[in-house]
């Protein structure tokens, strides 16, 4: 018997991540952040990453302080603008708003990012162009440095409230943190859905879909159960049918890492889907 919907403390304290390269636009995953903390009563922080650097750092010793100085004053003017419109857009949505940005060319594009994910609910970032790897530099590094859950959002944007959440459940560690950084939107969720795909991995020691579903019943949240099977192995493209097809606008999942180290190697089903979000994508490691 399921409950009724217990009550889960939404996201109070919600970070995103934006752009300073170019015009000022308002990205996906700012107007998602707004839309979010406007339902929750929120306050978001947002970072003004520094633009990537308009020319490589010169070898010659004399021209390197006329370089610094022009990338220093290109850094401010671009950051501080866009902080100033961003800032606008959240505060004319209502909300409260703290705004910081990179304040130079040689800080690490991801540390202070990081930082402050640290002591936030949510992190949201548009996912990455396949042309810019410093984006998935970013993402990687919240996902295994920070401990704070990641919501990607796709180029085309996503419902901010899903009512139709995937998970894609493996039984692992890494899946049940996902499970339950992700109780705020699934306890709101209209269809919540655990999908294991058989064909990539050995899951016979993982906690079942059942346990999953009894504990997500505890909660107020009827999790339906699906066992798919991946042709020649693909797991990320059988899940994007599965999405697709179900009409799915979330996917919840725990980050694989194959390195100990890291050193930047990810699941092949991670990877996959970071780089094409078929959906809004919740990743917690």
């Amino acid at each position: 018997m399921i409950r009724s919907k217990a009550y889960c403390e939404p996201f109070r304290s919600i970070l995103v991540g934006i752009p300073s390269d170019g015009v000022w636009t308002q990205t996906q995953a700012l107007a998602s952040a707004i839309a979010l903390a406007q339902t929750t009563d929120s306050t978001i922080s947002l970072y003004v990453f520094a633009p990537h650097l308009s020319a490589p750092f010169p070898m010659s010793a004399a021209t390197a302080s006329v370089w610094l100085a022009q990338e220093t004053e290109r850094l401010e003017k671009s950051t501080s603008s866009v902080t100033h419109e961003a800032s606008k857009a959240v505060a004319g949505a209502g909300l409260d708003v703290v705004a910081e940005h990179a304040s130079s060319p040689f800080d690490s594009r991801s540390g202070r990012f990081v930082q402050l994910a640290r002591v936030h609910d949510l992190a949201i970032l548009d996912a990455a162009e396949i042309s810019d790897p410093s984006q998935r530099t970013v993402i990687e590094d919240v996902l295994f440095d920070s401990g704070c859950p990641l919501l990607l959002v796709p180029r085309d944007g996503g419902a901010v409230r899903p009512e139709r959440i995937a998970i894609a459940w493996d039984g692992s560690a890494r899946s049940a943190r996902a499970v339950k950084d992700a109780l705020p939107f699934l306890v709101r969720a209209e269809t919540v859905v655990a999908v294991t795909v058989e064909g990539e991995k050995d899951l016979s020691r993982m906690a079942p879909g059942a346990d999953l579903a009894i504990f997500l019943a505890r909660h107020g949240i009827e999790c339906k159960l699906a066992t798919l099977v991946a042709e020649a192995g693909d797991v990320a493209e059988r899940l994007r049918s599965f999405l697709a097809s179900e009409g799915m606008e979330m996917i919840v999942m725990g980050a694989f890492v194959h390195s100990r180290f890291r050193q930047a190697i990810l699941g092949g089903v991670t990877r996959s889907l970071l780089e094409q979000p078929p959906a809004l994508l919740f990743l917690a490691h």
